[in-house]
């Protein structure tokens, strides 16, 4: 099973990524100044990734598939990387769902 992973960058700021069992990412928040944030972060993640309607599909210029998670009120609380094909973006999304419920947190900060 994956784990989210509490980071803490050369900025001083968190930041909380989920990663699968193969250490790929699959998930990055956004930067919060308090590691709380992180944590309440992690419980958003867990409950809102099961939700298929928070995921917003994107497509870059350069036809890059990626997407938001979303809360219920709109807020942004996870950005994948971004894809070569929408069926890699799918089994993300995939993953994901499989993943965040369980996975174990590891604090690097």
């Amino acid at each position: 099973m994956g784990k989210f992973v509490i980071t803490k960058k050369p900025c001083g700021k968190y930041q909380v990524i989920l990663k699968s069992k193969a250490g790929n990412i699959l998930l990055l928040s956004s930067e919060y100044t308090a590691k709380i944030s992180c944590k309440k972060t992690i419980e958003l993640l867990r409950i809102y990734s099961q939700d298929a309607d928070k995921y917003q599909k994107k497509t870059t210029v350069d036809w890059e598939f990626y997407f938001y998670l979303k809360s219920k009120n709109g807020q942004t609380i996870g950005t994948s990387p971004k894809y070569l094909s929408t069926f890699s973006r799918e089994q993300v999304i995939e993953r994901i769902k499989k993943t965040a419920p369980l996975a174990d947190v590891e604090d690097l900060s």
